[in-house]
């Protein structure tokens, strides 16, 4: 299966190298030059204990990619993820732009079906107004529950694996990706979209208490 995730922050790139880790080939896309080009030279910008090897490894053997321009590897790939940030906007709202902007690129140069995942923290209700900029291609929503110096033991090993999904043909193409998961008993729990948005959440206000 060939995938791409736009944005290399810490969520991005931890799973992004990742699924490249499980056999999946893996596109990185990121619009700072700077820091895909520091990536292809093997220059990592965040710290897991034993991360540098695993991208390095998986560049080399070919699973594991990087550009800027999402459009190159559109036609290529089944599932697209979204895992830019949202920072908080002037009242303190989640700033939706970077995630919006995503959609609106893919939505104008998507050529066949493709699904177009959110893995970025967005509020209840992202989901639809990303569907209303990329009709009629399907969205779903794979929110990530990973702890910075544990991000690969919490991705390969997780607690439990949520997708909130609309069609039956984007579970079928989660449940392809997950496959692994479920071979390994890990729990991966299909739900809709605005119930996985509300997982996140739920779990970040429970970490915070």
């Amino acid at each position: 299966m060939n995938i791409a995730i736009v944005g290399t922050g810490y969520v991005g790139l931890v799973s992004g190298t990742c699924f490249a880790e499980m056999g999946v080939h893996v596109t990185c896309v990121d619009v700072n030059r700077e820091k895909i080009e520091n990536l292809q030279n093997g220059r990592i910008p965040i710290y897991e204990p034993g991360f540098d090897e695993m991208v390095m490894r998986n560049f080399r053997e070919g699973r594991l990619s990087f550009t800027t321009h999402l459009t190159s590897v559109l036609n290529d790939v089944d599932i697209v993820f979204c895992a830019v940030g949202t920072p908080p906007d002037e009242d303190g709202s989640a700033d939706l732009r970077y995630v919006l902007a995503v959609a609106k690129q893919f939505g104008e140069n998507i050529q066949k079906y493709t699904l177009l995942v959110t893995k970025s923290t967005v509020p209840i209700g992202t989901a639809q107004k990303v569907k209303a900029v990329i009709v009629p291609f399907d969205v779903a929503s794979n929110p990530e529950f990973l702890k910075e110096g544990a991000a690969i033991k919490d991705f390969m090993s997780p607690d439990r694996v949520v997708v909130g999904v609309e069609s039956k043909r984007a579970k079928e193409l989660m449940g392809k990706l997950y496959r692994p998961f479920l071979l390994n008993n890990f729990r991966v729990i299909f739900t809709d979209i605005p119930s996985a948005e509300m997982i996140k959440y739920a779990a970040n206000s429970m970490l915070a208490t």
